[in-house]
């Protein structure tokens, strides 16, 4: 069977649609992904370049610096690490719990060797003028400046799509 010039090009035009497709909706990366409790849309993404990661925040009662320090496992699950904080007060532990190791050491308090495997977590980011930042590779990014105020977001690891992220915001373009 023998194609004219005109069908060549029409069978050209629907390769290059069809493989443009699988490029754009199939999902490809893996990232850092805050999505909108509300319209369940990408928000913000970054791409995971490390494995490891921190959400340093200020606690909302006692108004003292605390970081959660989570890993990505092998599944893409998130499995906190650590967790750092200056007081004892509302919300926060008074001790490490089975297989962990509570650390005091100039004025703060560590629980060190958690395991807590979850995949996913939910963050408010409150309107009030108060820390809430992102912080990996070295790189601290301040989620209030990215993430809208008074907002409920989804955090997880997943493999994203071209397509999927045409309405985020990457972290570091803010």
């Amino acid at each position: 069977m023998r194609f004219n010039r005109i069908q060549q090009i029409l069978l050209l035009m629907i390769a290059l649609i069809l493989i443009s497709s699988l490029i754009a909706f199939t999902p490809s990366q893996k990232y850092y992904v805050f999505i909108d409790n509300e319209t369940e849309d990408i928000a913000a993404y970054m791409p995971v370049e490390s494995r490891f990661f921190q959400i340093i925040y200020t606690h909302s009662i006692h108004l003292s610096e605390v970081i959660e320090s989570y890993k990505i496992t092998g599944n893409d699950q998130l499995m906190m690490t650590e967790l750092e904080y200056e007081d004892f007060n509302i919300g926060m532990p008074s001790n490490a719990g089975e297989g962990e190791t509570f650390v005091e050491r100039d004025g703060k308090y560590f629980i060190k060797n958690m395991t807590r495997e979850i995949p996913e977590f939910r963050l408010f980011v409150g309107d009030v003028d108060a820390n809430l930042s992102f912080k990996t590779k070295g790189h601290r990014i301040d989620l209030k400046k990215t993430l809208e105020r008074g907002k409920s977001y989804t955090f997880r690891v997943e493999n994203v799509s071209l397509f999927q992220l045409r309405k985020g915001v990457k972290i570091d373009e803010r």
